[in-house]
């Protein structure tokens, strides 16, 4: 068995500006690093076995904040791993524009998944599984074939554990590793057809993977147990003044501890849902 954990990265300057970030290098915003931090409130009992990102600042500071508030990772420190094929799909002409421009596409087949948008690099949905579906072919088989290692020099160890992976990557880029892993590789994937869900900067799901010793022939016995889980937001306030908008630099005071008494002293009664933001920004 294994268990991954998919968390999508706190909000970053381009979601605040409302731009098409996709492969661009967009930064957290303090705001957003207050949503990592209370996501590794929300994980810090998990011991985690590897960590893996997409090679992007915004996913990388995330992980980053996860890990500092995880209390097994503080005395069994794990490296961190960024995967190019982790990023965000690519949208072509309109990367770092405003979403609010009229989008133009280069392929508008009746086909919504095989869309492109305009411009040198674009990707459609089925461009971004495709690099979902590779990646968890990748994993997968990499984990197979450690089980088949250590059961032939007879170490439990690595059986007793059980590996727990932690992925922070990009709104598309989850939905369609989603789609991979509980649609394609399970009995599901002839019954349904996956639907795109709507994401909260950290979002968090955990997934645990009963069987796969063959992951290319057998279904995947999968059980969720944390699904588009948002808790952790419930009751953040955003920093008044333009600082909460700002960008985050890991070299200041945490950004919890700084504001933490501000943030007692503000009612919520009115703000209880402010740290879910709009799940509909462009990642």
């Amino acid at each position: 068995m294994i268990t991954i954990t998919i968390v999508r990265h706190g909000e970053s300057i381009g979601n605040v500006q409302q731009r098409w970030q996709g492969h661009t290098n967009s930064p957290l915003t303090n705001f957003g690093a207050q949503q990592a931090e209370q996501a590794g409130e929300a994980l810090k009992h998990e011991r985690f076995t590897s960590v893996i990102t997409s090679d992007l600042i915004r996913t990388i500071s995330t992980a980053e904040l996860i890990l500092s508030r995880n209390i097994n990772f503080s005395t069994n420190p794990i490296e961190l791993y960024s995967e190019i094929r982790l990023r965000e799909q690519h949208f072509g002409y309109f990367e770092d524009k405003s979403n609010t421009l009229p989008v133009k596409y280069a392929l508008t087949p009746p086909d919504r998944r095989l869309i492109k948008f305009v411009g040198e690099g674009a990707e459609s949905l089925e461009d971004v599984f495709n690099r979902a579906m590779s990646f968890l072919s990748d994993l997968l088989s990499y984990y197979q074939q450690q089980q088949k290692i250590n059961s032939q020099q007879k170490d439990f160890s690595f059986h007793q554990g059980h590996p727990h992976i932690l992925i922070v990557s990009h709104s598309i880029f989850i939905n369609e590793i989603l789609n991979a892993l509980l649609i394609h590789k399970t009995i599901l994937r002839n019954q349904q057809q996956w639907q795109f869900i709507p994401l909260h900067n950290t979002s968090i799901f955990t997934i645990k993977i009963h069987t796969f010793n063959d992951h290319e022939q057998e279904p995947l016995h999968v059980e969720i147990i944390r699904n588009n889980y948002i808790e952790h937001l419930r009751g953040l306030v955003r920093q008044q003044g333009g600082i909460g908008s700002a960008i985050y630099d890991p070299k200041q005071k945490k950004i919890s501890s700084f504001f933490q008494k501000k943030q007692q002293s503000s009612i919520r009664n009115d703000s209880q849902n402010e740290g879910l933001g709009d799940p509909m920004d462009e990642d």
